[in-house]
């Protein structure tokens, strides 16, 4: 069984050094290497020398070096590993080709790996530091960025871990130590333009508002307690972000474009619609949006609309904000958000665009029927576009080099954000069970219905008995 193992000075309040643990660490430090195969997964073994106080590749280290594998030749490409250890997975990462450069704040870690690449005729830059308040110890932008925070058994701290390398897992502050390395990793500009940053954890949410993200992998263990890897990109880098001051509609906009992920917005949209051709009056000050989330075969614009919702859910955050299906977000029983999946044929080959439009300020428009999102939030324009635009890339961008999308699971994730909204009423009979087929339909008795018009949204009488919000 691993757990990660991370001090908590905020609770002890004790000294992260005092007599007492240098003399542990020195007594730590005069004991003996040890050597090691390691054999991540057939046709890689490698010969490692690890130090005392030194983490030793374990289950975690070889669920990151699959991923890292499957990702083939790095082909000269930038690979920066933060807190290296023996170096396993930097010393993997040059054998496929990266080239490697590798921080630890423990200089026997930084010896440990300069001097395990050397042994298995490998190369890498190996510096000392990391994530912390000093000056990060290398620039420049990277194409694969990893960190492994260290897992261990309880029962195996004080064998693995000396004080030194304990205080680099102390965790303080507001932002745990992954978030703090996304955010260090962003300010720092670290990552190139496709790059993707693995962060192995045992948070599967774990987010940074300028970079895209969804879990790639999981491991877990014998008592239940898993640990993920988390992919982190910049969103939609290849393709068109424009900004434009008015427009007629900016789902008109994208029909001249083909790369998915082509985004437009503007904060004056003046022939909006909605479904059934229905106009939306966005009025200057609101947010209109729309993406390129399909060009090809099979196209699914039910489960497109639904995540186009789950974006905007996820984006705002805030319990405030309720879904009704398919494709409408309210505060209260007032209108905040629509969404329109449209689709366009050519030759064998649909297109399929999404448009959001969001209610943003009562300043230029106000409608008593209309919520707007400045009850909950102060927030601008181009920072609700940045967001929107980031979630909806961790959604559904689609890359060979990305995790693959997951409409399962954004199905599932829709239809609880559903609950909170009440039950549907259909043909004059309410129905307080239901859920959503693969297509984003929704399932009620013997019904499919694809059609929101079609039905009616009331409090759940289960709800109102237990004396709760629906």
């Amino acid at each position: 069984m691993l757990r990660l193992h991370r001090l908590n000075t905020r609770m002890t309040r004790q000294p992260l050094f005092d007599i007492d643990k240098i003399s542990r660490e020195i007594k730590i430090l005069h004991g003996d290497s040890k050597r090691v195969s390691w054999n991540p997964c057939d046709g890689f073994t490698f010969d490692l020398i690890i130090p005392p106080t030194v983490y030793p590749p374990r289950e975690d280290t070889d669920l990151l070096a699959k991923r890292i594998i499957s990702l083939g030749n790095g082909s000269g490409k930038k690979f920066l590993e933060i807190g290296c250890g023996s170096g396993a997975l930097s010393i993997l990462a040059s054998s496929l080709g990266w080239d490697v450069f590798s921080c630890d704040i423990n200089p026997y870690a930084v010896a440990a790996t300069y001097g395990n690449l050397r042994t298995n005729k490998l190369t890498g830059l190996v510096k000392e530091g990391g994530i912390g308040p000093e000056k990060f110890p290398f620039e420049g932008h990277y194409d694969l960025i990893i960190w492994n925070l260290p897992y261990i058994s309880d029962s195996d701290v004080s064998e693995v871990l000396g004080p030194m390398e304990e205080a680099g897992l102390v965790d303080t502050g507001e932002k745990r130590l992954c978030e703090r390395t996304l955010t260090k990793a962003v300010k720092a500009n670290l990552l190139s333009k496709e790059g993707r940053i693995l962060l192995l954890s045992k948070n599967p949410k774990l987010k940074s508002d300028n970079l895209a993200s969804r879990v790639w992998d999981e491991l877990e263990f014998d008592d239940g307690e898993k640990i993920y890897i988390s992919c982190h990109w910049h969103p939609f880098s290849n393709s068109p972000n424009l900004f434009l001051e008015t427009t007629k509609s900016t789902n008109d906009d994208l029909e001249k474009f083909e790369s998915v992920g082509a985004h437009v917005y503007t904060s004056n949209q003046t022939m909006g619609r909605g479904r059934r051709s229905r106009s939306w009056d966005s009025g200057l000050g609101s947010y209109a949006g729309s993406w390129i989330v399909h060009n090809g075969d099979n196209v699914n614009a039910g489960l497109l609309s639904l995540a186009g919702g789950l974006a905007v859910l996820n984006s705002i955050n805030s319990e405030r904000v309720r879904l009704k299906w398919p494709n409408d977000l309210y505060i209260d029983n007032r209108k905040l958000c629509g969404i329109l999946v449209e689709g366009c044929s050519k030759s064998e080959k649909t297109k399929a665009i999404m448009g959001i439009g969001i209610n943003l300020t009562t300043k230029t428009i106000q409608n008593p029927g209309y919520a707007y999102l400045e009850e909950i939030q102060d927030i601008g324009l181009q920072e609700m576009d940045k967001i929107l635009n980031t979630e909806v890339s961790s959604l559904l961008e689609v890359s060979d080099a990305l995790p693959p999308v997951n409409f399962e699971v954004i199905r599932k994730l829709v239809l609880e954000k559903m609950r909170h909204f009440g039950v549907p009423r259909y043909k004059g009979k309410t129905f307080e069970d239901f859920t959503l087929n693969s297509n984003g339909e929704l399932i009620i008795g013997p019904y499919t219905i694809n059609d929101g018009d079609d039905v009616e949204w009331v409090q759940s009488s289960r709800m109102a008995s237990s004396g709760s919000d629906s």
